[in-house]
């Protein structure tokens, strides 16, 4: 937890400020979020009905992992860059699925499978940085 000065007064020598997260919180935050993820943590070789559980569960992720963005203060860092390749992956997964999930419809098992696949590739190597970075217990999901 940090304090960050958010104004200053002249003559009357006031300073306002707000206390922020640290990155490493934030991380742990992403962390445990993410832990718990349907998209992330059901086995693979899914059927393709579940697909449209795991597109949710992907726009949630999505819109969460860029909450965690707008909390970091330092416009770089690497915990920037990890968060915004996460999201990408999230976003990803969603584009490959289509227009409401059309091409993750009966008949599309494979196409389902192996974006899910290439989706927690991405997510645990970001993950795996992140918890090198800040020393923190990192994701461990399923392998394909």
């Amino acid at each position: 937890m940090g304090i960050r000065p958010t104004a200053f007064s002249a003559f009357g020598f006031g300073v306002n400020w707000e206390f922020t997260k640290s990155d490493r919180a934030i991380a742990q935050e992403a962390m445990d979020f993410l832990a718990d993820k349907r998209v992330l943590t059901i086995g693979y070789a899914r059927p393709e009905n579940e697909a449209t559980a795991c597109l949710a569960s992907a726009a949630e992720c999505r819109a969460r992992v860029s909450e965690y963005l707008n909390q970091l203060k330092k416009p770089g860092g690497d915990l920037r860059t990890w968060l915004r390749a996460m999201r990408q992956g999230f976003v990803d997964f969603i584009e490959a699925g289509g227009v409401d999930g059309e091409r993750f419809g009966p008949g599309h098992y494979t196409e389902f499978n192996e974006a899910l696949a290439r989706l927690r590739n991405q997510i645990q190597q970001q993950a795996d940085e992140v918890s090198g970075r800040y020393k923190l217990t990192g994701l461990r999901l399923p392998m394909h």
